[in-house]
């Protein structure tokens, strides 16, 4: 009984978490996805992404516009904000400060972690910028809502990754997978709407293999799907093969296969 007993916790624990996903994307919504593209490639140091000129690349991670005029400030959404980090975040500050953009918190050291500040790009994205010279570039995905512990046990379950602490003090999910870049993603308690419709609407990770059956074991999991497999033509690129699941605490995610494309392409 004992032998059967433990063979069952441990299967359980083996089973908790899914095969991890690459990180893909995150998606944007803008009044003018080209003039956004252009205000990230200049402040951020995004590339431009042949596909299309509402994409960008930000290492393996695309960022992706979608045209609405409405959005609400993702400040608030279960997706509340994004983060990149600089070598130098005062000196950045300064530059941001000498644009005109808007600066929610002005730096400040955070002990243990790093120096930071909040900024606030024209179209409603809240943005912290931190100083973190073990990960330059875009830095985590911040999410929030009334349990942080479901939303992380959520998606170990279903898109897997390394459940850890950031830094040894943030309780964060660690996403690696060869050839993509790292994705942290945290999540901060509190009260949160829905992502659709916000600034930042949704977010995306890259089927490991057909979507078809991506969608069909995630469904057999209990996981609601919004939109079913569809193809997707790039502007100026290859088909990309699209669906979208609903997620805990009401954030829309995109899981999408990039057929013919290598890991971190």
């Amino acid at each position: 009984m004992l032998r059967a007993t433990l063979l069952t916790v441990f299967m359980s624990f083996a089973t908790a978490t899914a095969q991890t996903f690459p990180y893909d994307h995150i998606h944007l919504s803008v009044p003018d996805p080209s003039a956004a593209a252009d205000w990230y490639v200049k402040y951020f140091g995004a590339r431009k992404n042949p596909e299309g000129p509402d994409r960008l690349m930000l290492g393996s991670t695309r960022l992706v516009f979608i045209k609405k005029a409405d959005a609400k400030p993702s400040s608030g959404s279960v997706v509340d904000h994004i983060g990149f980090s600089f070598a130098d975040l005062d000196a950045k500050v300064k530059e941001f400060e000498a644009a005109g953009i808007k600066i929610v918190t002005p730096p400040r050291d955070a002990p243990g972690l790093f120096k930071l500040a909040f900024v606030e790009d024209p179209w409603g994205t809240r943005i912290e910028v931190v100083q973190d010279p073990d990960k330059l570039g875009l830095h985590h995905i911040h999410m929030r809502g009334p349990n942080p512990d479901d939303i992380f046990t959520w998606l170990l379950a279903k898109f897997g990754g390394e459940r850890t602490k950031f830094k040894g003090r943030l309780d964060a999910i660690k996403y690696s997978s060869p050839g993509f870049d790292d994705m942290w993603i945290l999540v901060q308690r509190g009260d949160s709407e829905p992502s659709e419709g916000h600034a930042i609407d949704h977010i995306s990770w890259r089927s490991s293999g057909a979507l078809a059956k991506t969608i069909d074991n995630l469904r057999a999991q209990g996981v609601t799907v919004l939109v079913e497999p569809r193809v997707t033509q790039l502007a100026n690129g290859p088909a990309i093969n699209i669906a979208y699941v609903a997620g805990p605490a009401g954030v829309k995610i995109e899981i999408v296969e990039r057929p013919g494309l290598k890991p971190g392409e």
